[in-house]
């Protein structure tokens, strides 16, 4: 039996297709599933043709053969632009589905009437069946086709390489290959054969977009970071990928080391723009070494204490790059030396860099907790709200001596609950972004964030000296869905064996809940919300803590008048 090329063609997009879902789970990749798919069905079409004995069964695939290979170039168009993170418009999208459809119609009327093909009949070669076609005036729009859309994709490569969208490594890539399809479709046009070899080319395509669909992430980590750090210029930071290319860096770290501001993305990161650091790095990486590693830079003008950590993906913790954290402490070196003369000077100023180290930890949690609640199409606002109650409710408890709430601790749960629902970063998408109710297995899913946000939050403020302010948020994340009757989770506890700050940032969360707007319900007005309040002490919620909740609705109804619950 001789060996079908075509055959060969649809397991490779079948494989390929099953490979883009399983590394591109968590992203948006509807786009790329769109490519692949459509190059799945045009190589079904082929094979389809490959195995007629009829005229009519060729024409069926060959149909398949359009309905993929029409769409195709315009979802490489779109794929390319979001990886060169151009914007899509919707006008010429429009034009772009239109004029494929129109295409599409007039490749259907193959076998009925004669505007695309003026004939068509069944040949053999190389053990396969092939359409041997007489082309009809109406066919040149197909190759205009993709003249048009090869001309816009050469145009966006040109664009992102002007403006510096993306690599150059990138739009290399991209235009190679946009050359091999192009020059295999126009020799299949100039050379007579059987088989179509410019699909093959379309297999060049896919492999690419896997290989940089993996980087995406990267890339998506390295601006996420930039934004949370760049908002409050204190420290400098290097995102370096597991080759040691550069990726990115902001503007406190290119004032330390003037050439970074020349390095390029995705090129090996330069000795000479760092070079104390590649020092440090070199060592770090030949020697055994732990997650993270620190050593200092110092100079006539300057002191910085520097650290690399190893930045990991997946469930197995993959190594994926570094990130390269600097730290100006040239003024408390200063003020070290000055010491005996200007204690009080020093006091103060050290004050104010904690209060600037502390300002940036609150402003990378609440970018992560904000990470979270855009991924979460479901509570749009929640954390900013919750947060806005527990600082109502710890008012009232301030008042309240005879329960024995220190003003720490009030101010220590208020500073956690943003990180409450932190570990919903870990709940896949498909289960977070669900419009409507789960089902029992995807709600014993989503159930499973409470324990994942203990786990980030540990990680997170791994390092901070306070102990019992990691507690406190800890518990908060952990714990908030337990409830007084002991029918919560994750551990079913009862009673004040829950937490006290859980038990705070509870009546918070529920209440939030109930007069919010969801995707699956419409927001409940206050007498109702408080009456449900009311009736779960001693079930839900701790009774005691209830009643005080209570004396806030004035306060609370006035908040929540003042701001967009939708």
């Amino acid at each position: 039996m001789e060996f079908n090329i075509y055959a060969g063609m649809v397991i490779m997009s079948i494989i390929m297709l099953v490979i883009l879902i399983v590394i591109g789970r968590k992203q948006n990749i509807t786009e790329y599933l769109l490519i692949f798919v459509s190059i799945m069905i045009c190589c079904i079409g082929y094979y389809t043709v490959s195995i007629s004995e009829s005229l009519e069964a060729a024409i069926i695939g060959h149909r398949l053969v359009y309905l993929g290979g029409v769409f195709s170039p315009v979802f490489l168009l779109f794929g390319e632009m979001k990886l060169c993170k151009l914007k899509i418009y919707k006008i010429p999208v429009i034009v772009l589905i239109a004029y494929s459809v129109v295409v599409l119609c007039f490749a259907f009327t193959v076998g009925e009437g004669t505007c695309y093909y003026t004939n068509v009949s069944l040949g053999k070669g190389l053990g396969m069946t092939y359409l041997v076609k007489e082309y009809g005036p109406a066919h040149i729009l197909y190759p205009i086709h993709l003249i048009c859309n090869m001309v816009a994709m050469f145009g966006n490569l040109i664009y992102a390489f002007i403006k510096k969208n993306v690599s150059r490594r990138v739009t290399i890539l991209f235009t190679v290959a946009e050359l091999i399809t192009g020059g295999l479709y126009f020799m299949g046009r100039i050379i007579d054969t059987p088989i179509e070899w410019y699909v093959i080319a379309y297999f060049f395509d896919e492999i690419l977009f896997l290989v940089l669909i993996r980087r995406v992430g990267m890339y998506d980590m390295s601006e996420t970071i930039a934004k949370a750090l760049n908002e409050n210029a204190v420290y400098g930071y290097i995102v370096l990928d597991e080759k040691m290319r550069y990726l990115s860096s902001n503007s406190v770290a290119e004032e330390y080391f003037l050439e970074l501001k020349k390095q390029k993305i995705d090129t090996p990161f330069i000795p000479k723009s760092a070079p104390v650091i590649c020092e440090k790095f070199g060592d770090w990486m030949n020697n055994p070494r732990e997650d993270s590693f620190k050593f200092e830079i110092e100079d006539s003008d300057l002191f910085l204490k520097c650290s690399i950590k190893s930045l990991y993906h997946g469930k197995w913790k993959k190594e994926i790059g570094y990130f390269i954290e600097l730290i100006d402490e040239t003024q408390q070196q200063r003020y070290m030396t000055l010491l005996n003369h200007y204690n009080a000077n020093l006091e103060q100023e050290v004050i104010k860099k904690t209060e600037h180290i502390n300002l940036m930890q609150d402003k990378i949690v609440l970018g992560m907790a904000d990470m979270v609640e855009n991924r979460d199409s479901n509570t749009g606002g929640h954390i900013k709200r919750t947060s806005q109650v527990i600082k109502i409710f710890t008012k009232e408890l301030k008042q309240h001596k005879e329960y024995g709430f220190t003003e720490k601790f009030l101010e220590y749960v208020a500073k956690a609950a943003p990180m409450h629902d932190l570990g919903k970063i870990a709940v896949d998408d498909r289960v977070l972004r669900k419009p409507g109710s789960f089902t029992p297995e995807e709600f014993e899913e989503m159930k499973k964030h409470s324990e994942k946000g203990a786990e980030i939050v540990t990680q997170i403020l791994d390092g901070v000296n306070d102990e019992e302010f990691v507690a406190i948020a800890r518990n908060i994340a952990h714990y908030h869905h337990e409830k007084w009757n002991g029918q919560g989770y994750p551990e079913q506890l009862s009673g004040i064996d829950i937490p006290l700050e859980a038990r705070i940032m509870a009546l918070a969360d529920v209440f939030d809940a109930l007069v919010s707007k969801r995707c699956y319900k419409e927001k409940m007005d206050y007498d109702k919300a408080f009456e449900i309040i009311e009736e779960s002490l001693g079930s839900h919620f701790d009774p005691e803590l209830g009643k005080l909740f209570l004396k806030c609705r004035e306060n609370l109804e006035a908040y929540y008048d003042s701001v967009e619950t939708e």
